[in-house]
């Protein structure tokens, strides 16, 4: 089968999880889901401690495939795949969107010993790290001020994952504030959590 010795974002190939229930897949993604939570408040921390404003929720992996952020396996599909994403955004003080607003990013990432590249997007400056352990990290300042972070994780497999995502939505109450400061979190539902009729 093609790919089937292709790790993931975790590093580990399809034959590695492939005695895993849905259980325990669902517990995998929670732990996966915490670890990518614990890199954007340490990362926002860099920034600010302060309020920064939410841009949806972060519980709910999204299918991977042809559309992870940086890179799928190969042979990912949306079928086999997922990947998680958290976006925070801040509106600092007199922010013009300068390049020189991305060196604190760059520092942290420096200290972290992340591989990191910067560019100019449009009329955006962005910097985004690979932080080694298959999660990314992006920080883009704009000219309007409104400044983002994101964390991605790369592909993780899944034996079917359109089952895994519902089996986390009917368990999501999806209760995430509009604002808050760094290290508040959308608790991962529990496998005993009730699931909604849909």
């Amino acid at each position: 089968m093609a790919g089937q010795d292709a790790k993931d974002g975790a590093g580990k190939t399809q034959a590695q999880l492939a005695d895993l229930s849905s259980q325990d897949e669902f517990e995998l993604a929670g732990e996966r889901y915490e670890h990518g939570q614990a890199v954007l408040a340490a990362a926002q921390r860099q920034i600010s401690d302060g309020t920064w404003y939410w841009n949806g929720g972060d519980v709910r992996p999204l299918p991977a495939g042809d559309d992870a952020f940086v890179k799928a396996p190969e042979a990912a599909t949306k079928e086999n795949s997922y990947a998680f994403r958290a976006v925070r955004i801040i509106e600092p003080e007199g922010a013009t969107g300068a390049v020189q607003d991305l060196e604190p990013m760059q520092r942290y990432f420096d200290e972290e010993g992340w591989r990191w590249t910067s560019a100019k997007v449009g009329t955006d400056h962005e910097v985004r790290a690979d932080t080694g352990d298959g999660w990314w990290v992006t920080w883009n300042v704009r000219p309007n001020g409104q400044y983002s972070l994101g964390v991605y994780s790369e592909g993780f497999w899944a034996h079917d994952a359109p089952e895994l995502i519902k089996a986390i939505a009917l368990r999501d109450p999806a209760d995430f504030p509009d604002a808050s400061e760094p290290g508040v979190s959308e608790p991962f539902p529990k496998w005993s959590d009730p699931v909604r009729q849909r």
